[in-house]
């Protein structure tokens, strides 16, 4: 674990099950909108709402895992300089 300032730490790796999680539940509610909703009307803005909260969650994810996606890009760098 990483130490940020205030007390708050930090896993050296971002969890990248809530990325695969978040797919999968697009994928569910897409194919739940598609089964139980009649009327392209409605259909389509469920869809779009679905769409927007995805990106909205990947966003957050982004947000509170960009310093350990940068450190492992450091690492990346690093360990492809030792070369």
């Amino acid at each position: 674990m990483l130490h940020r300032g205030g007390g708050e730490h930090l896993p050296e790796e971002e969890p990248w099950w809530f990325l695969y999680l978040m797919g999968l539940l697009l994928v569910g509610l897409a194919v739940l909108i598609e089964a139980t909703v009649p009327g392209d009307g409605l259909r389509s803005v469920l869809e779009l709402a679905v769409v927007v909260l995805m990106f909205g969650l990947m966003a957050t994810w982004v947000r509170r895992n960009r310093v350990a996606i940068e450190l492992e890009e450091a690492r990346a760098r690093r360990q492809g300089s030792d070369r």
